[in-house]
């Protein structure tokens, strides 16, 4: 049911770093039931995921344990290399299918997280239920623009280094340059669709128009942004990392020589309470740095008072 009005997460006016990063911890404050709700829900599938996965490589006969890295100051041969990549295809394995789910999960629970942010920043507080109905329409727009918005870098870095490569019979130094001007336009690229998808979800539009309004947004404060935008991931990491350390150490004190069915339990227990609060910050925070971005270029401080 919705609540509301209530006090405001944020000021009405253009935002510092400060004030988003402590509107996004006051939105898991405030809201914690629906935020840390879904957070949790999510967590637990990404975590099944990966209990699953990692008990059918161990039943197959597979092993966990990374294994020990060859010495780079000693000549490594094509045995050693060959070895390495199979001791780590399990580990892989088990990597590849936790973050797709991790990928899938996040761009499905951001609609719900955003729209509830959204509300909270006008005092109002609605349920998981509520924000789910008005997510549902859009989640297949949400999931093509997640998946556009990881690709567009992805294959910028792909394309510089393949244009390197390519032409390296010139100068080996033009595969750093290829690598270094692929680099560059994943960032711009990242950088350009950082508010992509709160412009999706609260603008109601197309695929093409998010993309268009996330770069008009971010035109003139794209250095600003791209300082955001890295604190917030670091800051989302870090308060993963916390939250989950102590079933990271109990993980550790009960694993063997060989990942036991309890150690892989508890690292998938802290993994679980890591995305609970990662993902609901993290979303908070890129809804936050997007209505500071209206803030800062258009005029939506009536609107929000109304």
């Amino acid at each position: 049911m919705t609540q509301g009005p209530g006090a405001s997460l944020i000021p009405q006016r253009n935002l510092t770093l400060s004030e988003i990063l402590s509107g996004s911890f006051n939105c898991l404050r405030r809201m914690p039931k629906t935020l840390l709700g879904i957070g949790l829900f999510s967590g637990f599938i990404i975590g099944i995921s990966n209990i699953m996965t990692s008990a059918l490589v161990v039943k197959s006969g597979e092993s966990l344990i990374l294994p020990e890295i060859p010495n780079p100051a000693s000549v490594i041969t094509q045995e050693q290399i060959e070895e390495l990549v199979n001791a780590l295809a399990p580990t892989l394995k088990v990597g590849l299918i936790t973050s797709l789910a991790l990928f899938f999960v996040q761009a499905i629970s951001a609609g719900m997280f955003i729209h509830i942010v959204n509300n909270g920043i006008s005092g109002v507080k609605i349920s998981v239920t509520e924000s789910w109905e008005k997510t549902r329409p859009q989640l297949g727009r949400i999931v093509g623009l997640s998946v556009v918005s990881f690709l567009f870098p992805t294959i910028s870095i792909v394309i510089g280094l393949l244009i390197g490569v390519a032409l390296s019979g010139v100068s080996s130094l033009l595969v750093f340059v290829g690598l270094g001007i692929g680099l560059g336009a994943a960032i711009y690229l990242w950088i350009g669709l950082q508010v992509s998808i709160p412009a999706l979800v609260l603008e109601e539009t197309k695929l093409k128009i998010a993309f268009k309004r996330s770069f008009l947004l971010v035109k003139g404060n794209f250095f600003r942004v791209l300082g955001i935008g890295l604190m917030g991931v670091i800051t989302s990491q870090a308060l993963s990392i916390v939250v989950s350390t102590p079933f990271t150490i109990l993980g550790a004190v009960g694993a063997t020589e060989d990942p036991t069915t309890s150690s892989i339990f508890m690292s998938s227990m802290g993994s679980i309470i890591g995305y609970a609060f990662m993902l609901p910050f993290i979303a908070a925070f890129t809804t936050l740095l997007y209505t500071d971005l209206k803030f800062r270029t258009e005029n939506i401080v009536t609107d929000l008072a109304k």
